[in-house]
């Protein structure tokens, strides 16, 4: 039986590496992975690569991972997901999150306002727009009240909509709003834990067992153990360090205060390049902490690592696309889904 996983893929390169790109998402559509996404930053759109996607694949889900919910309008969003689900005959998926202050406020130039409030309302109005249904909504950041409506028949009456949530306010909003909660660093071992948030919010909503998890997993395949290690170290250093507060003080509210304090103070010293690590770093973040958030290691090491992941409370794990020659691509991807 084919194993639920998903994959992340960027749109950073050449255009010639942006093809292969695509290439690859053919793999992993023929060997059974679920779905893939694509996320921003301030470089190239997400969506043009979804449409590619949606244009050369015929089975593969597709969504982003995460679109954040400034710079576009409700409006747009809904648009866009709806003309793309259209293009691949009801494929899409709509990842929301709020990005933070310093992309919102210095790229797009929108005031970080009421984060939390405007996630509830997009989904509402996405919704909304997605039944069909004439849009007047009344809300604290949205007034729409002239009657709108899509002006083509939608594929499927509701797309779902996952959002990335690490704080319990939004994790159980998540639980009243949302299909899919998208957590990214999330101990494994706080997967329970962090559902049975998002299920106060399912309650709360009278939508019990709606949501499910869809996670993201730092992975690196590498059968060199040290190599792997300081690999799969970069990322979570970065977040932890030069991200904003939301995942320090997530990683600190699940238990792991003495090792955030002790990265941040080594980064303070040793600042680290983008997306990189230091030894000093290294050090500060211990074993536990890298263990409970990467799984690292050859093709069956981190097979394993996502089955085990799966059975803590992940319904699907998204990776990282692998980089590697295709054939030797299409071997690993058949190891973690079958």
């Amino acid at each position: 039986m084919t194993k639920r996983l998903g994959l992340s893929v960027g749109f950073t390169g050449s255009p010639e590496q942006n093809k292969a790109t695509i290439e690859k998402v053919k793999i992993a559509e023929e060997v059974g992975v679920e779905a893939v996404f694509t996320a921003e930053t301030w470089g190239r759109d997400q969506f043009s690569l979804l449409t590619q996607i949606a244009l050369q694949t015929s089975k593969i889900k597709f969504g982003t991972g995460i679109a954040p919910v400034f710079g576009r309008s409700p409006g747009v969003l809904a648009m866009t997901a709806a003309t793309l689900d259209e293009l691949s005959e009801g494929r899409m998926i709509l990842g929301l999150g709020t990005s933070g202050a310093r992309v919102i406020e210095h790229w797009h130039g929108e005031p970080f306002e009421k984060p939390l409030r405007r996630l509830r309302e997009y989904c509402e109005i996405i919704n909304l727009i997605m039944s069909g249904e004439k849009v007047f909504y009344e809300g604290e950041v949205f007034q729409l009240q002239r009657g709108f409506k899509l002006l083509f028949e939608p594929v499927r009456k509701h797309i779902p909509i996952y959002i990335a949530s690490i704080a319990p306010k939004s994790m159980e909003q998540t639980g009243e709003v949302a299909d899919g909660w998208m957590p990214i660093y999330w101990p494994k071992s706080k997967f329970k834990e962090g559902m049975e948030v998002v299920r106060r919010g399912e309650e709360k909503a009278g939508r019990a067992g709606a949501v499910e998890c869809v996670a993201n997993v730092t992975t690196v395949i590498n059968p060199n153990i040290e190599q792997a290690r300081a690999q799969a170290a970069g990322p979570i250093s970065w977040y932890v360090t030069n991200m904003g507060d939301f995942y320090h003080r997530m990683l600190a509210r699940n238990g792991f205060e003495e090792e955030v304090a002790a990265m941040r103070a080594a980064a303070a010293e040793h600042r680290p390049p983008p997306f990189g690590t230091n030894p000093q770093i290294m050090e500060a973040m211990g074993d536990r902490l890298l263990d409970e958030t990467a799984i690292y290691g050859d093709a069956e090491t981190v097979a394993a690592g996502l089955e085990e992941w799966r059975g803590l409370g992940v319904d699907m794990p998204i990776i990282a696309m692998p980089q590697m020659e295709n054939r030797e691509l299409e071997r690993t991807l058949g190891t973690l889904v079958s």
